[in-house]
């Protein structure tokens, strides 16, 4: 980079479909747009005081970034850097998260830098580039945040009472404060979804590890202090924390164990990091020093587990807003609840697809032998998963006279559950709540009331 790019980076995007790499530079002032293929800076972002975070939604070719400094988010084309829009918030809009299926950013800004001894979690409707709430958390300092993709929760990291806060999505509401006594200062946050892990980084030189369906405080992994970014990667089951001057690795051996893999020197404040697991690569941002201007350093995961591949899915075109709605309501009104799935053949169709299920991207996938199988005698099936701790319920599902409509998946949390019995009587009785809801299955391809 420049000699005159000077100060500290907070976050990444990347965008695939160009190869190109972007870069918060805080103190410079601008976002800096690396391209992937040669390693150069190709173009400054400019006009965003003290950009924080940037998501790129490659679907609509926007770039969206945190300006702490003007307290708002600011919106430009990615294809001509030109500035679209602009979203109010409070000063020091920073950490952000991303919900996939409804397109909703959330931003945590205020506090502190605005004399209040809270902050807010705002929540844009990034489909039309306006605020739709304001959420009051107490503490003056939020951080990092983290999302599950099936149900409609949120996790952020509240610095200054040392807790995780947990945010139901559909209701935009607090319900629960998980303390944290294993650690300090906890910034930075990943989240394994599918095991139920939260990861919660923290500058006193710790990584807690947390059962996400109830905040249990379960071990720490030891890392360097003066954590900032922090990485879990799914496929190989392997956690990155980007802390002052290292990297530290460990893999997921099992559900609650974890071998630490080392350390790799980076440099001097290069707490800024970001995976890429498309191109297998690591990037680490590090500031300028009186040795080197600033400069990104790029690793290449090594000896990493084997990825379990899976047969691509089909999937079809499918439109149940009503569906989805439903299904979100039972996934907020009982918490430790992993997911739900609603398969039915839509009118006028001659094959049973999931239709809602909490996350976008998996709706319109065929409907498995394995559940036609498991649902065939009518009963309802939920052998226990001991790698993720839940049990996995199949059952016929009916409307509310009683006609059978299609099949019902839910996934029960073994900390809900003691044993199948009890877990497949939970899911009978979600499952009678659903039915109520539905006249027939028509009604659940109506559009939603204004």
């Amino acid at each position: 980079m420049s000699a005159a790019v000077q100060g500290s980076f907070d976050h990444f995007g990347i965008d695939l479909k160009r190869n190109r790499l972007f870069v918060t530079a805080e103190d410079y002032k601008s976002v800096l747009v690396f391209d992937l293929n040669t390693g150069a800076v190709i173009h400054r972002i400019e006009g965003v005081v003290r950009p924080h975070a940037i998501l790129y939604r490659s679907n609509v070719d926007r770039l969206y970034i945190t300006d702490g400094e003007d307290g708002s988010v600011r919106v430009f084309d990615a294809e001509t850097y030109r500035q679209i829009g602009r979203i109010a918030l409070l000063k020091d809009a920073d950490s952000i998260g991303f919900d996939v299926s409804r397109k909703l950013l959330y931003v945590d800004n205020g506090g502190r830098d605005v004399g209040k001894n809270y902050s807010m979690l705002s929540v844009i409707d990034t489909t039309n580039n306006t605020k739709v709430q304001d959420i009051r958390i107490e503490g003056d300092t939020l951080e990092a945040m983290a999302l599950d993709s099936y149900r409609p929760r949120l996790y952020v990291n509240d610095k200054a009472t040392n807790e995780v806060v947990v945010v139901d999505r559909f209701t935009n509401k607090v319900f629960a404060k998980w303390p944290l006594t294993m650690c300090h200062v906890n910034v930075a946050m990943a989240l394994d979804e599918q095991r139920q892990r939260l990861f919660v980084g923290c500058r006193s030189g710790q990584i807690v590890v947390l059962d996400s369906n109830t905040g249990k405080e379960l071990q720490t992994l030891r890392i360097h202090t003066g954590v900032d970014d922090l990485i879990y990667d799914p496929v190989t089951r392997r956690i990155y924390a980007s802390t002052d001057g290292f990297i530290d690795v460990f893999d997921q051996i099992n559900l609650n164990d974890y071998v630490s893999r080392g350390s790799i020197a980076s440099g001097a404040k290069g707490r800024t990091e970001r995976l890429v697991p498309e191109l297998n690569r690591l990037f680490v941002a590090i500031p300028k020093s009186s040795a080197a201007n600033a400069h990104v350093l790029v690793f290449e995961p090594e000896n990493t587990q084997p990825p379990v591949t899976r047969p691509v899915d089909i999937q079809e075109p499918v439109h149940a807003p009503v569906a989805e709605k439903m299904v979100l309501e039972e996934l907020s009104e009982h918490p430790l609840l992993r997911r739900m799935g609603l398969h039915v053949i839509p009118p006028g169709g001659k094959t049973m697809i999931l239709i809602a299920n909490g996350n976008e991207t998996r709706l319109g996938i065929h409907t498995s032998e394995g559940d036609f199988a498991a649902v065939k005698s009518g009963k309802t099936y939920g052998p226990r998963i001991p790698d993720g701790e839940f049990y996995n319920m199949k059952m016929p599902m009916f409307d509310a006279r009683g006609r059978r409509i299609g099949i019902l998946v839910m996934e029960i949390a073994c900390t809900d559950a003691h044993s199948e019995a009890e877990a497949a009587t939970k899911a009978e009785s979600i499952r009678s709540e659903l039915a109520s809801k539905i006249p027939n299955l028509d009604a659940l391809f109506a559009p939603l009331p204004n």
